[in-house]
């Protein structure tokens, strides 16, 4: 594994039964929510979900491989793919908290959309870091609400603010340590590692954001 910035164009799975095992830090990620899934062109139902567990028990299974015993997990989710998330990881890891994120605006006809929600595991040992100070509500501009004034141009459909990223960066490891990242997307994750001189290693898929995504580093500074 590069021991600095990599980005990987591949499937997750194929890309994470390479690494070493107990080689990262910490993982953030931010997976698919799958909420749009439709069938015969009708809306998909929460149920419609199931389909893509088995996916997921495997990308899990991998992180709890080659997350190191005192490693910290941060998965992003919504309201609706909370309860789908957290069954599948309560198996694998230890779920210490959920980690509201205060969008600040958001869209939405029945009150709006102004959180998501960040789940928080890590090994089911002694060894990870029990003082985590603060609260669990955290308040960064979406791009609707702010972000742009320091992000940009909004470039990938779920692209997270790079303060938010940071700060999670910053909560969980030290320089010099990895982080992972299975769903690279626009490579908000690898920004803030280079950034903040971590080593990363994230896979995408599509080749138009991963395109993106380095597009981004080569802009780092």
């Amino acid at each position: 594994m590069n021991k600095q910035i990599s980005i990987i164009n591949k499937n997750c799975i194929d890309g994470l039964k390479k690494l070493e095992s107990n080689s990262i830090n910490a993982v953030v990620t931010d997976p698919p929510y799958f909420c749009g899934m439709t069938h015969n062109g009708n809306k998909g139902i929460y149920s419609d979900l199931n389909l893509m567990e088995p996916f997921f028990k495997i990308v899990f299974e991998e992180f709890k491989r080659v997350l190191k015993p005192d490693g910290e997990v941060y998965v992003f989710c919504d309201w609706r793919t909370y309860p789908f998330f957290y069954p599948i990881l309560e198996q694998i890891f230890t779920v210490r908290n959920r980690i509201t994120w205060d969008k600040k605006s958001g869209p939405g006809c029945y009150y709006s959309f102004c959180h998501e929600d960040i789940i928080f595991c890590t090994n089911p040992s002694p060894a990870f870091n029990k003082h985590k100070r603060g609260l669990n509500i955290w308040r960064f501009p979406a791009f609707s609400s702010g972000a742009k004034k320091t992000n940009g141009e909004k470039i990938h459909p779920t692209q997270k603010p790079l303060e938010l990223i940071e700060h999670l960066v910053l909560s969980s490891t030290q320089e010099g340590e990895t982080v992972l990242d299975c769903f690279v997307g626009s490579g908000t994750t690898a920004v803030a590692c280079k950034k903040l001189k971590r080593q990363f290693v994230g896979f995408e898929i599509q080749s138009k954001y991963y395109q993106m995504a380095l597009k981004r580093l080569k802009e780092v500074k």
